[in-house]
């Protein structure tokens, strides 16, 4: 995936830079998919033959604005995804009016940058063939296949195989968005649930093929059933 971050200001870029770094090592993705290119002026991203699938572009600059660089930009064939980053809410209607699709205000924070992270960065990986976690301060790559289903307790996660549990610091959330998988449902708030290993949808709850169960909300019942459906249909061959 190639990005860009055009800013004049050097702190900035290494600040946005180690962001993007902290969310990929949070989410345990290999940085070597993430071609990252820094210019410092707009003349020489407007040079750049690269098409970049996200564009971190500043709105001040000696030279071409960054205003006029996105409507460059949004002109041509292949369009990026562009996030204006800046210290100054003036050009925030202007922007969106040139169709981009963030902007943030500096100094960037870790939440605004995981927000974007998760929205645009995060999809275009493949889904993963292993959940890496730590658990007791050991490594764990854990096939997904073998994952039967992911429970939350407070802060922690414990993630059931048929041979063992593993408990991790992780997020249900961040776990979910790392194996960007439709193979698994989320049927509770607290639990995420590996579709192959489902052997009926029951009223208020979901009976594994080992007998397990595990509770499923009323409300999301009829959606789960067309998930669990669809996924049926899909994965025919595999059951």
């Amino acid at each position: 995936m190639f990005i860009s971050v055009c800013d004049p200001h050097s702190a900035d870029v290494k600040q946005l830079i180690g962001l993007l770094d902290t969310c990929m090592k949070k989410y345990l993705l290999d940085d070597s998919l993430l071609d990252i290119d820094i210019f410092s002026t707009t003349d020489e991203l407007l040079a750049s033959q690269k098409d970049y699938t996200l564009i971190f572009l500043g709105i001040l600059f000696n030279g071409t604005s960054g205003l006029e660089a996105a409507r460059q930009l949004k002109s041509r064939r292949k369009q990026p995804i562009i996030i204006f980053t800046t210290i100054s809410p003036d050009h925030c209607l202007e922007s969106y009016d040139l169709g981009v699709e963030g902007y943030i205000l500096k100094p960037v924070t870790k939440e605004q940058l995981e927000k974007i992270f998760t929205r645009y960065i995060l999809p275009a990986f493949p889904p993963t063939n292993t959940l890496n976690i730590y658990s007791n301060r050991l490594l764990f790559h854990i096939p997904v296949r073998e994952i039967r289903y992911i429970e939350s307790i407070g802060r922690k996660c414990i993630v059931h195989t048929a041979n063992q549990a593993y408990e991790t610091n992780l997020a249900l959330n961040s776990i979910e968005q790392t194996l960007n998988s439709t193979c698994f449902v989320r049927c509770y708030r607290s639990y995420l649930v590996n579709m192959y290993y489902i052997e009926a949808v029951l009223d208020s709850e979901i009976r594994l093929v080992n007998g397990e169960r595990i509770p499923l909300t009323l409300r999301k019942r009829s959606s789960i059933i067309q998930i669990y459906n669809e996924y049926l249909i899909t994965h025919s061959a595999e059951k």
